[in-house]
């Protein structure tokens, strides 16, 4: 499997869900639900670009700890904004959560495809 070809697969259908869940949240509950959607999806791809690249410094022959340590603390610090953005903003839960599965999603979606087409 290739991992360039795998990640640019995944970011379309994250762009995808995104965009479909984002309508959907709007249509179901309003705008603010549909922004708070938003904002889950755009940490959860935040977190996945993170973790490729993690994935990549780990993967190359010139393997850098501190790279690898800092793509770590992203991570947190993603966490930490999230938990700010809910509590001065008071965004509702349920859609937050939901954006940050899309990535989770998109991954899944582009591994049964690659099971079942390559």
């Amino acid at each position: 499997m290739n991992l360039e070809r795998f990640v640019s697969n995944v970011a379309r259908w994250k762009l995808g869900l995104a965009a479909a869940g984002a309508l959907a949240w709007l249509l179901a509950a309003g705008r603010l639900h549909a922004l708070a959607f938003c904002a889950g999806a755009l940490a959860s791809a935040a977190s996945f670009w993170f973790l490729t690249q993690l994935v990549k410094n780990v993967g190359s022959e010139k393997a850098n700890p501190a790279r690898a340590a800092l793509g770590a603390i992203r991570l947190a610090v993603i966490g930490c904004l999230l938990f700010v953005i809910m509590e001065n903003y008071r965004l509702p839960q349920p859609p937050l959560v939901t954006g940050l599965l899309v990535a989770l999603a998109a991954i899944s979606i582009e591994v049964i495809r690659e099971h079942f087409y390559a």
